[in-house]
């Protein structure tokens, strides 16, 4: 885990410089305002493993226009009551949006490999989140997919406000901040996006939630030149159901 910390340590020591690459034109900021759509779901089967799914419905201009379709599946192994690991699939298709929509890359596959380091401090829970993806993307009227790699972690902060802990009829507060680094012989930044993330939840049950939050991405083009900053509501149902058999 060391050995991983600094590695992840050096990475995001490079994304200062990766952030100012640039073809030597002036940048363009430009402002979207979207909503997000998630359903998010870790059924735990056994001991060990366990189910992962999600979907995510992503619209520009509030709800006026599609953006994204993404859909997650993934296999759980809870190595330790604090550590799960992840391999999986995804599918996306993004569609144009905003001022300066970028050309090419509508579609999107991935094999990606997930851990998540959970932790607490007194009340506060604290996640950390390492995900690593190998993508294949293919844009408007291409026949074949570009590979590249893109590495990611996310911390993430929960805190119960109306009780001692995170039960049935709790609101909470989360926070988060995920940084996204892209790399390979298809990949022209290294610095490929950062959501920021703070908003309200609700222990509807002990296995349901629901989730209310402001998101402000920053992506950068593939040109270095435009750099999205998009303003988005996300809204999240998270339902988290154990089957495991009771002991009597």
């Amino acid at each position: 885990m060391r050995t991983f910390l600094l590695l992840w340590g050096g990475l995001l020591a490079a994304v200062p410089g990766a952030w100012a690459q640039s073809s030597g034109q002036p940048r363009v900021q430009d402002h979207n305002r979207h909503i997000w759509l998630a359903w998010f779901s870790d059924a735990r089967l056994t001991r060990r493993w366990g189910l992962h799914t999600e979907v995510q419905v992503r619209r520009a201009a509030y709800l006026r226009d599609p953006q994204q379709y993404f859909y997650r599946v993934g296999a759980n192994y809870h190595a330790t009551d604090r550590l799960t690991i992840t391999p999986g699939y995804v599918y996306l298709r993004s569609l144009p949006y905003g001022n300066y929509p970028e050309a090419g890359r509508s579609q999107e596959q991935r094999l990606y490999l997930r851990a998540d380091l959970e932790d607490e401090l007194g009340r506060l829970q604290l996640t950390h989140r390492y995900l690593q993806d190998m993508r294949w993307l293919r844009g408007p009227g291409e026949t074949s997919y570009a590979r590249q790699y893109r590495s990611r972690y996310r911390v993430q902060l929960q805190f119960p406000l109306t009780g001692p802990a995170m039960e049935a009829g709790t609101l909470y507060a989360l926070a988060s901040d995920e940084i996204f680094i892209s790399y390979g012989a298809n990949a022209s930044r290294l610095f490929n996006q950062n959501r920021l993330y703070g908003g309200l939840g609700y222990q509807v049950t002990e296995a349901l939630s629901l989730e209310t939050s402001y998101l402000h991405q920053t992506v950068q083009h593939d040109d270095g030149v435009v750099f999205e900053q998009n303003h988005t509501l996300q809204v999240s149902l998270n339902f988290n159901p154990d089957f495991r058999k009771q002991e009597p």
